[in-house]
């Protein structure tokens, strides 16, 4: 499953989540930084991509690697597309 981080958390995520998101990406090493939310949306509404908030950014990375491992099992469970989304609380 492929989750797209967006700029505001660390890349790190990429890697300390590899065995539950492989094939995730980090806006930051893959073009997409400083493009703005709009492309970054545009982006992971691709085909078998899943839409994850976080409600707050200030997370250090382990805690924001914690919330994602924590509901690991519910983002699978999403549907596909890009209006399904669904945002994460600490």
């Amino acid at each position: 499953m492929k989750l797209l981080f967006d700029e505001s958390l660390s890349p790190r995520l990429v890697e300390l989540l590899r065995d539950l998101f492989p094939d995730s990406e980090s806006a930051l090493t893959n073009g997409l930084a400083r493009t703005g939310d709009p492309r970054i949306l545009e982006y992971a509404a691709s085909p078998g991509a899943k839409v994850v908030i976080l409600r707050s950014c200030n997370y250090p990375t382990d805690v924001a690697a914690e919330v994602l491992r924590r509901n690991a099992i519910r983002i699978a469970a999403m549907p596909q597309g890009k209006d399904r989304l669904i945002i994460l609380d600490r």
